[in-house]
């Protein structure tokens, strides 16, 4: 009985000793694995909300494309040209015997009809898209105010006002005819005017939103 005992209290003292280090290798591997959950998972959260934050920052930083009025302006001038016409006529043209020479200007404006423009704007990448209709020619005039008789003859010592009248006003209708054909005729005002349209759109625009310095505006013409 003796013998019994004692191998007893010596199996449950080494199985105590085995339970224990069991035990304590068990916490540990727990601790171990915990630990690196945690990091695990805070990592996780901590990406997570560091995108939404930065989303959210980039959101509240984002500023509104504005346009203003410019969609009210229904003719926009962008382009003034002009052009001169030296209108001759002798003696030997006409019945009166009068030699006349003018020095007749003209004028004419190219316009954008924003009214019938389209705006894309797109507040994220600060970016302007606007589609308008190609520039025209519009209030094509004489300049009377600058018109210059260069030379004028008259053999017949013919005094009529009328008659003088008559001549200005069929050399004038002549130089008219000219300047419009020219404007009509000239690609390169037409091409000039483009170019002036889409500085001017661009301009408006910028001057419109000088918070977004980096905004880029594009024009085209349909």
């Amino acid at each position: 009985m003796a013998v019994l005992l004692l191998m007893c209290g010596i199996t449950l003292y080494a199985a105590s000793g085995i339970i224990g280090a069991g035990a304590e290798t068990l916490s540990n591997s727990y601790n171990a694995a915990y630990a690196s959950e945690k990091s695990l998972a805070y990592q996780e959260q901590y990406d997570k909300y560091f995108v939404k934050a930065e989303n959210n920052y980039h959101v509240s930083n984002r500023v509104a494309i504005s346009i203003g009025d410019l969609k009210e302006i229904a003719k926009l001038e962008v382009l003034k040209v002009s052009d001169v016409e030296y209108i001759v006529e002798d003696s030997s043209d006409n019945s009166n015997g009068i030699t006349s020479w003018l020095e007749v200007p003209g004028q004419g404006t190219y316009v954008v009809d924003l009214q019938a423009a389209e705006f894309i704007t797109d507040d994220e990448r600060a970016y302007v898209k606007v589609r308008a209709p190609y520039p025209e020619l519009t209030n094509i005039s004489i300049d009377y105010a600058n018109v210059k008789k260069m030379f004028f003859k008259n053999d017949i010592l013919n005094d009529s006002y009328k008659v003088g009248e008559e001549l200005a006003q069929r050399q004038l209708n002549s130089a008219d005819m000219l300047i419009k054909k020219e404007f009509a005729s000239n690609e390169r005002f037409y091409l000039s005017a483009q170019d002036a349209a889409v500085s001017t759109i661009q301009c408006l625009v910028r001057q419109l939103n000088p918070q977004n310095t980096d905004m880029i505006v594009e024009v085209e013409f349909y």
